[in-house]
């Protein structure tokens, strides 16, 4: 009869070289986390190219809605300037030319003794308070511009007689009161008044990229007022 001692023990068959045979290999671990990977690498590119014309667009808008301000700042300063001088000022936007950006400034050098001032719009002398406007906002002649009517109505009464300037055509031109004036030849020069009766402008710009549109006003009282086209009707910013 054969008897076992106590100490010994069980040991599967086949020895120790048994036990490592269901872990993992080093090699399949790394093309787990390759897998991983490529997955977050995915899912980021379809964030990004989701997000990516969104951003564009809110930087369009961005870049429009700041040339619509600065021009608004512009013709603030002249229509202050207009009162402080006892003058008349007119507001312009250069085109871009060569290497120089385009511009929007008020035209008040030189001051002439007989009351004209500026060189009519054909460049900024220093002093002029000026502003750089973004290369892809235009100004755009009214007749370009989606439903003017819309923007009219909005602009003045139904029963007024003033027909708004095109700042395209006509720069708009504050007098020493502060209210925007018709400028009117005269011998030896130019004069601005309000003979002709109460006057009014409006400026379009358009962004180039993204086709919107925006438009800055001037009532005849003098209230300055921004909007934008919505596609089918000019609101108010």
């Amino acid at each position: 009869m054969i008897k076992m001692t106590q100490d010994k023990k069980f040991r599967p068959r086949g020895g120790s070289s048994q036990l490592g045979k269901n872990r993992p290999t080093h090699n399949s671990e790394a093309g787990f986390y390759l897998i991983e990977l490529v997955m977050v690498a995915i899912i980021v590119l379809i964030i990004s190219a989701m997000a990516i014309p969104a951003i564009t667009t809110s930087m369009r808008n961005a870049r429009m809605r700041g040339a619509t301000n600065d021009l608004t700042g512009i013709y603030e300063q002249a229509r202050t300037f207009s009162i402080r001088d006892n003058r008349y000022y007119s507001a312009y936007i250069l085109a871009a030319s060569g290497s120089s950006p385009q511009l929007g400034y008020v035209d008040m050098l030189p001051k002439s003794n007989s009351g004209t001032s500026g060189n009519g719009g054909t460049s900024v002398a220093s002093g002029d308070p000026e502003v750089v406007l973004s290369s892809d906002v235009v100004q755009e002649p009214a007749a370009n511009a989606p439903n003017t009517a819309s923007l009219e109505s909005e602009l003045l009464p139904a029963t007024t007689p003033v027909t708004p300037t095109d700042t395209y055509v006509t720069a708009a031109t504050f007098g020493p009161r502060g209210l925007p004036c018709t400028s009117i030849s005269v011998t030896g020069g130019s004069v601005c008044d309000s003979s002709g009766g109460p006057t009014a402008y409006w400026t379009f710009l358009e962004n180039t990229t993204s086709s919107t549109w925006q438009a800055v006003t001037i009532t005849p009282a003098g209230r300055i007022q921004q909007w934008y086209y919505d596609g089918t009707n000019w609101d108010k910013l």
